[in-house]
């Protein structure tokens, strides 16, 4: 064996490990009911689950020994401060792992660590356990300072970390070093520890050419130094590191082989690797790629990259401008896959008229889902029970019997006992939960629920009573989750179902009268081909590739303008309904001299929501939500320019690891949230950062899709096509130009920030040039408790306790939670 040495500088990371297989074990606890009230907000709450208290009580118990198991695994961390192996598995599983790592020093010391983990971690050194850490706050980081004892010469680090896997689950530990001189460490390795370096840098140099492929073939960037050196690319598609790891399957040459992909890249192309063309992938979405190297035929290193794929292609099809008739033609593209999904066999349903062999392959392939209650199954049983209530004419009797089934035995709230984690708590999820109660119980009112005990007639009227407090609280308040282009296609679901299928008038119009108010939502915030504003709960892929979302679909069936696509979830349903939509073109703005503003609020928390837009750019944000706190997945602010979906916006990253399972992560939602203040194309934000989080804040650069990225002092300028935008960074920036990121970020360091953004366009300005100008001669004074912006313009923006002033007139955020919208004339330059 040889050492892989490195060094770990004061306030990094003890982060090169060696490790055993990873033990991921299915739990089942007592089953047991309890009670939690829906989460009427977006924020992450807390929910302590029966099992895991369970769990708990069972671990704390045990004293964890050191293991006799290989450590035959090398961690190679890239970007990542943390010994990580987060996921998500939608039932519960325990997972355990130990590593191991080595310290050298020159004399026998005690020196100082910060540790943090969400579950639990033990330490020994040399042999003898010198911490145990078990904090177990389910994907909330606790940290605690610590020392470890070191003797002279070599010292064997090993760590242990355990955790309950509940859907979702943060599974990490970081080390950090707090002493004050360097420590020398090394892994044990069985392959030339400068090539391994070598792959890493080489590795550490990949990005993709675009964050979204719609044609051609996928396209890696590099730093092509060392690439003689690895002739041969793997690549893996979409493994779930925890549940999928390997997969083993035979190659061209017959052996088995671990590997989807393999490329030579002895011959590069200007420093780009090309890869498979996309129509060779099955995955339509955002897309996980594994690519690495096997050095001296022993070590494998892989880092992940991720992007979207837009493999469906519609443009040369033509829809319908009626309604009806599009939603049938689309319903026939719908089909065209082969891909097994619910709504697809609901689509074959309705357009055949029969409930036929195909259609029952499709409609069970969320079966098992359902049986094994696995984390959103309610958003697969509220469409299939609609589905059965709609069709039951034609659904052959042997297989109606099995949706009964799956129906009587399965678990509609936490007020029947069992030891699932289905996240019951959020609003989109208490809606479809309420509303799989009420159709079940209303097609099988004289069964008795296994689960529950009760007879189907008692789960019908707890599941109408249950909607119609979900819809007083909707009504009032509208969406906790707002403007999401996650959550409100799931809503939808529930919506749709609802109006098709409610055996009760009343819960039918409350169901019409959701549906009105959405498509209002989704029209208001509506630019180009999809929702362009500030959401209440986002993840990475609705902002780099929202083509590829369902309310782009939606605003597709609609009206034609958004993009088509393969989201189904609730699109089918509008598509076999007869809903049409309220009279909503007023909300389109295609006459450039134009603009239309838009505020309103959300949620019992009282969000406001700002969104101006005009032909060229929308700009929207979330005014003063939650400033200088720590945030979630809440998308606070977003610009997008032109009607081509090129999205720009500026977050504070909640991880390090660039395309991470954290909530927030690198480029959704805000570790610390900032203040914002926006007046028409005008927005001013505040961040004042916080340890132990990321000491910057960056900005989102599609760069494929732009056509000038301008840096002019603390000035970063933007054109896409005729539409410009202007971003001061009161700390300055830089651009990053290497890594996974690269050109697509522009990242301001340090711990107070306040940043200014300014769109425009070429009707306002009339060319690119004037209007940097005119941004170059404005006049920015920052101060702690007052700044300033401004410019011939709008005159002068002021930020005086948190509040925005307009040339010395406050402004008054005082829209209601009912739409208000004014339409405005485009303001020209006076230069």
């Amino acid at each position: 064996m040889e050492r892989y040495t490195y060094q770990v500088q004061p306030n990094q990371p003890l982060n090169r490990w060696i490790y055993t297989d990873l033990s991921i074990e299915p739990y089942e606890s007592e089953k047991d009911t309890f009670e939690q009230p829906v989460n009427l907000t977006e924020e992450y709450v807390q929910i302590e689950y029966p099992g895991r208290k369970q769990f708990l009580e069972e671990r704390l118990k045990n004293d964890i020994k050191l293991t006799d198991s290989p450590f035959h695994h090398i961690y190679f961390p890239f970007e990542n401060t943390r010994f990580e192996f987060s996921s998500f598995i939608p039932t519960p599983h325990v997972l355990s792992v130990y590593g191991k790592s080595y310290i050298v020093t020159e004399k026998e010391e005690t020196l100082p660590f910060t540790l943090s983990t969400c579950g639990s971690v033990e330490i020994w050194v040399n042999n003898r356990k010198q911490i145990s850490y078990t904090p177990y706050t389910r994907n909330l980081a606790s940290y605690t300072p610590i020392h470890l004892n070191l003797q002279k010469g070599t010292n064997e680090i090993v760590i242990y970390m355990d955790d309950l896997a509940e859907r979702d689950v943060n599974y990490f530990m970081e080390l950090r070093y707090t002493g004050q001189q360097p420590l020398d460490a090394y892994i044990p390795v069985n392959a030339s520890p400068e090539k391994m370096k070598k792959a890493e840098e080489l590795l550490t140099s990949f990005y993709f050419s675009k964050d979204l492929y719609d044609s051609g073939s996928l396209e890696i960037y590099l730093d092509s130094e060392h690439i003689d050196l690895f002739p041969q690319l793997f690549v893996n598609v979409n493994r779930n590191h925890l549940l999928n790891p390997v997969l083993v399957k035979e190659s061209d040459e017959g052996t088995e082989s671990p590997y989807d992909y393999f490329f030579q890249v002895n011959n590069l192309d200007e420093n780009k690797i090309t890869l498979m063309p996309i129509s060779e992938l099955s995955a339509n979405g955002l897309a996980y790629f594994d690519i690495g190297f096997v050095v001296d035929g022993e070590v494998e290193i892989s880092r992940r990259l991720v992007t979207a794929i837009l493999a469906n292609d519609y443009s040369s099809r033509f829809f319908s401008d009626e309604l009806s008739e599009r939603k049938k033609e689309i319903l026939e593209f719908f089909v065209e896959r082969d891909f097994l999904d619910l709504n697809t066999g609901i689509a074959l349903a309705h357009l055949n008229g029969v409930v036929d062999s195909r259609a029952i392959q499709h409609i069970k392939s969320c079966f098992n889902e359902i049986e094994k209650k696995g984390d959103c199954a309610d958003f697969r049983l509220a469409p299939l029970l609609g589905f059965t209530i709609k069709y039951q004419d034609i659904i052959p009797a042997d297989f109606h019997r099995e949706i009964e089934e799956l129906a009587v035995n399965f678990r509609y709230w936490i007020d029947e006992p069992g030891n699932d984690v289905m996240w019951y708590f959020s609003e989109n999820h208490a809606l479809l939960f309420h509303i799989s109660q009420y159709l079940a119980g209303h097609m099988y009112p004289e069964r008795v629920f296994t689960v529950s005990n009760r007879t189907g007639m008692e789960q019908y009227e707890i599941g109408k009573k249950r909607l119609e407090e979900w819809f007083d609280v909707f009504f009032d308040y509208g969406f906790s989750e707002w403007n999401s282009t996650t959550y409100l296609p799931i809503d939808l679901i529930g919506f749709f179902s609802l109006y098709e299928s409610a055996p009760d008038a009343s819960i039918r119009d409350l169901a019409k009268k959701a549906l009105d108010i959405t498509f209002e939502i989704i029209a208001i915030n509506l630019q180009g081909k999809t929702m362009s504003t500030t959401y209440g709960r986002v993840y990475e892929h609705d902002l780099k590739a929202m083509e590829l979302g369902e309310v782009a679909n939606l605003a597709f069936i609609a009206w034609k303008k958004g993009n088509l696509n393969h989201a189904l979830r609730s699109t089918t349903l509008f598509c076999i309904s007869d809903y049409t939509p309220p009279q909503l073109e007023q909300n389109f703005i295609e006459d450039e001299s134009k603009a239309l503003v838009s505020q309103y609020i959300q949620g019992i928390k009282k969000v406001y929501t700002y969104n101006y837009k005009t032909k060229n750019y929308c700009m929207s944000s979330a005014i003063n939500f939650n400033a200088f706190k720590r945030g979630h997945q809440q998308h606070a602010m977003n610009i997008a320019l032109g009607q081509d979906n090129t999205q720009v916006w500026i977050n504070h990253p909640g991880e390090s690891v660039y395309s991470g399972e954290n909530r927030p992560s690198f480029w959704a939602g805000n570790g610390i949230s900032p203040n914002i203040r926006q007046y028409k194309q005008y927005m001013l934000m505040e961040y004042r950062l916080q340890e132990p989080f990321l000491p910057f804040i960056h900005a989102y650069l599609p760069f494929w899709k732009l056509d000038e990225i301008i840096e002019k002092g603390n000035w970063l300028f933007v054109r896409k096509d005729q539409t410009y935008l202007g971003i001061y960074f009161s700390q300055g920036f830089e651009r990053i130009k290497e890594g996974a990121v690269a050109y697509r970020e522009a990242r301001a360091c340090g711990m107070s920030h306040k940043i200014v953004c300014i769109c425009s366009s070429e009707y306002e300005h009339k060319t690119f040039s004037n209007f940097m100008q005119e941004q170059l001669e404005s006049e920015i004074h920052i101060a702690d408790e007052e700044w300033s912006y401004q410019n011939q313009q709008v005159g002068t923006l002021t930020i005086k306790e948190e509040e925005l002033y307009v040339n010395h007139q406050k402004v008054e955020y005082n829209a209601g939670y009912r739409f208000d919208s004014e339409l405005l004339e485009c303001q020209t330059s006076k230069c």
